[in-house]
């Protein structure tokens, strides 16, 4: 496959790493600090257990460019039964700058779930918004996502992206 923009075949090179995991107490700790004032010590504790779990449920995949944690979710995170158990990536780059080029997380979706896999990007409600790092959160699943706006494969060159645009006035910019 053919570089993508400003990343290099190489970027999209995985291997597995040792997922980096928190001691009880300093999880505890980071936990409580970031919840309310005069939470009781067993919620927090319970919310500790909870992430500890996630931990080791969870894989680490490097490459030179990106850093991705890989999780099959638990049944309480979400609400679409057992035939949809999504598969969550977690991907920053290592440097943590921002990824620009959505074809880098179709790259490392594809590397990491395979090409026949399907994947979602959510943008939330303000209110379930969390914004710690340049960290980009994919939810894929082996089969058709139910929205059917994309029933058949369509990839321009940037030559053909550009005819099309002349046709229709559209500025689109392909790469």
């Amino acid at each position: 496959m053919n570089d993508v923009g400003a990343y290099k075949d190489s970027d999209f090179g995985f291997c597995e790493a040792d997922m980096p995991i928190l001691k009880m107490r300093d999880r505890i700790k980071l936990i409580s600090d970031s919840m309310p004032k005069g939470t009781p010590r067993a919620a927090i504790k319970e919310v500790a257990n909870m992430a500890h779990k996630d931990d080791l449920n969870t894989t680490c995949w490097v490459s030179p460019m990106f850093q991705v944690l890989k999780r099959m979710l638990n049944d309480d995170e979400h609400s679409l039964g057992e035939t949809w158990v999504p598969t969550y990536l977690s991907i920053k780059r290592r440097d943590q700058e921002p990824i620009g080029d959505w074809r880098a997380k179709q790259r490392i979706k594809n590397a990491l779930l395979g090409e026949e896999w399907e994947a979602i990007e959510i943008y939330p409600k303000e209110s379930r918004l969390v914004d710690a790092s340049n960290q980009y959160h994919l939810f894929g699943w082996q089969g058709v996502f139910p929205i059917f706006v994309f029933n058949s494969r369509r990839v321009l060159s940037a030559d053909q992206a550009e005819k099309l645009n002349a046709k229709t006035g559209l500025t689109a910019k392909q790469r």
